[in-house]
């Protein structure tokens, strides 16, 4: 017997499993191995049966995992005919997601889409809890996701591939992975790191410090943005001025942060990754007497209500909050109608200018 008709008994037996009842969506099949034993056939030919019934569409392979039962309907189509949408984010109590996530829900459910959100706390266990279940039950929902610590390594880069192979479209918004090809909706950070540094260097600060995420792709994109005005107004680079936090860190409010003080004590200004970290800064220096602006210039990224409710108003680069929101949901409905366009949108900070940063000596 040919080795096509020996794979093609497996596919037609693992049809014949669903059609009668005896394997449902969402259910694991068997192993590899188990299948071999089953049909007394090698694993080669058993991962040439696999290989087809994931092509087809039947079921979905996860690394590392195994194999589900997914459903036959032809990929494209079926995610074009999707009533709903998967909404993944970070948080819900920061003062961003809210101002985000309800005017994206609007747009979808003014184009007759149901959404559900839900919630990774950046938490790579939970993204990938989360996305392991979507193709374990077969979803064939669009997804709309932030990434979890997008500056670092992520193992859960194949879970989103496994979603591109099945049709599926996918948009991050916010930040997006850079090891995998999937459109995003953001601020350019890298111009708001450079607009707010470029402001200090416009007042006259030389020695200007800054306090980064390290493990979100915002941190690293504004830290090249920092460089960049450095560069361009002919300022050294000094490795000590720049504090890098990660999100432990800013959940602890920068409690144990004598380190910073020491690291930006030489600075007259300091660029901050956004207003909650310039709000716990400046707590933090008048803690130790360190006056704002006249010790000190801080500016930061985001110009939310936390610019005005710190004890001295912030001068911040403006995050389009609402407009990224309704950006990322259009551009999402553009993406299921033509899986070809070039989904990928970037939006100009604006700067608001107020009291926390003075020009040097006065």
């Amino acid at each position: 017997m040919s080795r096509n008709a020996k794979y093609q008994q497996v596919v037609e037996w693992i049809h014949q499993q669903i059609d009668s009842g005896f394997l449902h969506v969402g259910d694991k099949l068997e192993t590899e191995a188990q299948l071999s034993k089953r049909f007394s056939f090698s694993r080669q030919t058993i991962r040439q049966a696999l290989g087809e019934l994931e092509k087809d569409g039947t079921i979905t392979r996860i690394q590392g995992s195994g194999s589900y039962v997914r459903n036959a309907a032809p990929r494209r189509e079926s995610a074009q005919g999707s009533g709903s949408v998967t909404i993944i984010s970070s948080y819900t109590d920061s003062y961003i997601f809210p101002r985000i996530l309800q005017p994206m829900v609007e747009v979808l459910q003014s184009e007759g889409y149901a959404t559900r959100i839900m919630f990774t706390n950046n938490h790579r266990e939970t993204e990938k809890n989360i996305l392991t279940d979507m193709l374990r039950s077969g979803s064939l929902d669009p997804v709309i996701a932030e990434p979890v610590t997008s500056a670092l390594p992520n193992p859960n880069l194949e879970l989103y591939r496994s979603l591109k192979e099945r049709g599926i479209p996918v948009l991050f918004f916010n930040t997006f992975y850079p090891e995998i090809n999937i459109p995003h909706v953001s601020l350019d950070d890298v111009e708001a790191g450079r607009m707010v540094t470029d402001h200090l260097i416009s007042l006259g600060h030389e020695k200007i410090g800054c306090i980064l995420k390290n493990d979100d792709g915002q941190g690293i994109q504004r830290y090249r943005g920092y460089l960049k005005a450095l560069s361009e107004a002919d300022l050294p680079l000094e490795e000590e001025r720049v504090c890098w936090v990660d999100t432990t860190d800013l959940r602890d409010s920068l409690h144990s942060s004598e380190w910073i003080l020491r690291r930006i004590k030489n600075c007259t200004a300091v660029f901050c990754y956004n207003d909650e970290v310039a709000y716990m800064l400046t707590e933090l220096c008048q803690a130790r007497q360190i006056r704002i602006p006249q010790d000190l210039s801080i500016v930061s990224v985001d110009n939310s209500r936390l610019t005005e409710l710190n004890a001295v108003p912030l001068t911040s680069a403006a995050h389009p909050m609402e407009a990224l929101g309704e950006k990322t949901a259009s551009n999402l409905l553009e993406l299921i109608k033509d899986p070809g366009i070039n989904a990928t949108y970037e939006f100009v900070p604006n700067l608001t200018i107020r009291e926390s940063a003075a020009k040097i000596g006065k």
